[in-house]
C-alpha cells in the first residue's frame, strides 16, 4: 500500500506537476497529513522538529540538503529529497499554494 501511494504520487508529478490548490494538496497529501502520520510524518511533527512553519518553509526554499529530523522516518529521506528538489523548482505561486495547504492542515 505504501509503495503504491509513493508510486502514484511520483507518477502524478512526472505527468506534469500540478496546477491549482487541489493539486497542491496532492503534492504533499500522498505522504503527509496535518495531525496523523502516513507514509511520512504529520505536518504537526514536521513543524515541531523544525520549530515553526516559517522554518519548515525556509528550509524548503533554501538549497540545503535534507536531513531527516523526525525520528522514525529517516528511511524515507531519499524519497523526500526528490520531492524537495521538485518543490524547489516550482513557481512562487505554486509554492504559496503548497504552504497554504500545509497551514490549513495544521488547523
Amino acid at each position: 500500500m505504501k509503495k503504491t501511494m509513493i508510486i502514484a504520487a511520483a507518477a502524478m508529478l512526472m505527468v506534469g506537476g500540478f496546477a491549482g490548490t487541489a493539486s497542491a494538496k496532492a503534492f504533499c497529501a500522498a505522504c503527509h497529513a496535518g495531525k496523523a502520520d502516513k507514509v511520512g510524518p504529520s505536518f504537526e511533527k514536521i513543524v515541531a522538529a523544525y520549530g515553526s512553519v516559517d522554518k519548515v518553509f525556509a528550509f524548503l526554499n533554501s538549497d540545503a540538503d535534507l536531513k531527516a529530523k523526525v525520528a522514525g522516518f529517516e528511511s524515507k529521506a531519499s524519497t523526500m529529497a526528490s520531492q524537495v528538489k521538485k518543490y524547489r523548482g516550482l513557481s512562487d505561486e505554486k509554492k504559496a499554494e503548497v504552504r497554504a495547504f500545509f497551514e490549513a492542515e495544521l488547523k
